[in-house]
């Protein structure tokens, strides 16, 4: 199968699994905002997860993309022996990292907390200090297992095998729902128990959600094992690192890893921090300013992460194939990789993000319930999906053409300007104005990336230009029926209820779904983007 072909079925592969993870996310949404009692509530689950996150990233050290990167590099030189050196120590090494950032989180929870609270801004809150320490250390247990498992992702992934990634993401998902519902119904509806209690229950099914993760990627290892023996005995590259050179290699590719992984999450713990004190400076009450901070970092976000699902898959799925081209130097190979994998996401986030906008109102209120805060803070968001797209996949590509040191200055430069713009745009703009600041903060990080990629790794974005603007074309006027669609039925639709709100998706997003793919199909677009598939896609759909 030729790398073209691979790249395309392990980005299908990433893409179907990281859908389907979101859309389970975005579902169990629906009754977990109805067991816990809206946004508020909901804000300490949000208190919870950024830390977490950030503490994951430092614990995992880069490791698990750096030794999909180092797996694939050694691979394509044939020094099979070197890689598996490399991964079984690395799998020891992340137990204990795992560990130790546990220890340091369980006991750094108070620290945390006392800064959320300095951050909360005036006036009454829902969550005490003793509160956001209680649940730190509930959700720190699952950091001593996900960095282990994500390295096993990482090393299957350099083997250029996905179907390990895709399927224990899906297990660790359903599994952490099942979990996270049943546990908080059980505390709430049962053992009439405190809300607090069901968000700590809430955050440990990330633990159970790892283990089951972890059991799934054993059962495929146990499958792999005589191939991958196989390959060693065809090694006769004479490459022997030792383990000093050996990890020398993973903490250079390692610590860009850190980074990129650690942004995001920075982002929102930039909002988390200065968010309820900008409202207060600009005389937002005190008791708006919980839940208005639980919309932003919880129950918007977790709608908009939808579309940046095909970043996600198309990140993991690039940087083994550009890795293994880039040290060939078959810089063709790289250019065609890069253009494919560009082109493909935007085909797919543009429309995503763009029609999200458009039906914020019933989308937002189909999940949870009608509110103007919550849809308002939606339109701004949902289009910045694209720009947090574009972020991950331009800083995938840099890292595969192994400028990945050059990373560390566009997180820099995104962090201090999300830094400077935040508590400005919140005062005037209020919590629409936090979104407003990852907007520019992000947009400036994917323009370095971009200009690292052209300079470094002789990709000739002209060719982009004209599939780029046929895409936006055929999105805008999806999104024109859809707005007629959705202007017809708000006209024979009175109140904006749950039930209503699911009839108007219903109706207006597989017209734009339709609308879309026929334009593109049409005008050859889809050609375009998505090459041979095209015509596969049309002999089943007919009218394309």
């Amino acid at each position: 199968m030729s790398d073209q072909k691979k790249m395309f079925r392990g980005t299908f592969l990433l893409t179907a699994a990281t859908f389907t993870t979101q859309i389970l996310g975005m579902l169990y949404l629906i009754p977990f905002y109805s067991i816990m009692g809206g946004e508020e509530n909901l804000a300490l689950y949000g208190y919870a997860y950024t830390p977490y996150t950030i503490m994951l990233s430092i614990a995992a050290a880069g490791v698990p993309g750096a030794v999909s990167k180092f797996v694939a590099k050694y691979n394509a030189l044939g020094a099979y022996e070197t890689s598996q050196k490399l991964y079984k120590s690395s799998l020891l090494v992340m137990m204990a990292s795992g560990v130790i950032a546990f220890i340091a989180l369980y006991f750094m929870a108070p620290v945390i907390a006392e800064a959320q609270s300095a951050a909360s801004g005036s006036g009454d809150h829902r969550w005490s200090t003793e509160d956001i320490t209680s649940i730190i250390r509930v959700i720190s247990f699952a950091v001593i297992v996900v960095p282990f498992m994500s390295t096993w992702r990482g090393i299957f992934q350099g083997h250029e095998s996905f179907g390990p990634t895709s399927v224990s993401s899906v297990v660790e998902q359903i599994l952490r729902i099942a979990v996270l519902l049943s546990g908080a119904f059980i505390v709430i509806n049962v053992m009439d128990g405190s809300i607090k209690t069901a968000n700590e229950i809430a955050v440990f099914a990330a633990f159970i959600g790892a283990i089951g993760a972890t059991v799934t990627l054993a059962i495929f290892w146990k499958k792999r094992k005589p191939f991958m023996a196989e390959q060693r005995k065809q090694d006769t590259s004479g490459i022997d690192l030792s383990y000093g050179q050996m990890y020398k290699e993973i903490i250079r590719y390692g610590l860009p890893f850190i980074i990129v992984s650690v942004s995001i999450p920075v982002v929102m713990f930039i909002d988390q921090l200065t968010h309820n004190n900008a409202l207060s400076l600009a005389g937002v009450p005190g008791s708006v300013q919980d839940s208005w901070f639980g919309m932003l970092n919880l129950t918007t976000h977790k709608l908009v992460m939808i579309p940046t699902a095909f970043a996600s898959a198309f990140a993991i799925t690039i940087l083994p194939f550009i890795t293994k081209n880039y040290q060939q130097k078959q810089f063709d190979n790289v250019h065609s990789q890069v253009k494919s994998m560009i082109l493909m996401l935007l085909f797919f986030v543009i429309p995503a993000g763009l029609g999200m906008m458009i039906l914020s109102a019933p989308i937002y209120t189909s999940f949870y319930s009608y509110n103007e805060m919550g849809i308002m803070i939606l339109t701004f968001y949902a289009p910045v999906s694209i720009i947090i797209s574009l972020f991950s996949v331009t800083c995938s590509i840099v890292q595969g053409i192994d400028k990945q040191n050059l990373t560390f200055y566009v997180v820099i430069v995104m962090l201090i300007i999300k830094a400077a713009v935040n508590i400005p745009l919140i005062m005037n703009f209020y919590t629409v104005g936090a979104v407003m600041g990852t907007a520019i903060a992000l947009g400036a990080g994917v323009i370095m990336n971009l200009i690292i990629i052209k300079k470094h790794g002789k990709i000739r974005f002209r060719a982009f230009v004209a599939p780029i603007f046929q895409i936006i074309v055929c999105a805008l006027a999806m999104l024109l029926a859809v707005e007629v669609v959705y202007y017809l039925l708000m006209m024979n639709i009175g109140e904006m209820t749950t039930v209503t709100s699911v009839l108007t998706l219903l109706v207006t997003v597989p017209a734009g779904v339709i609308v879309y793919l026929f334009i593109s199909f049409k005008t050859g677009l889809a050609d375009e983007v998505l090459g041979e598939r095209a015509q596969k896609i049309r002999r089943k759909v007919k009218f394309l």
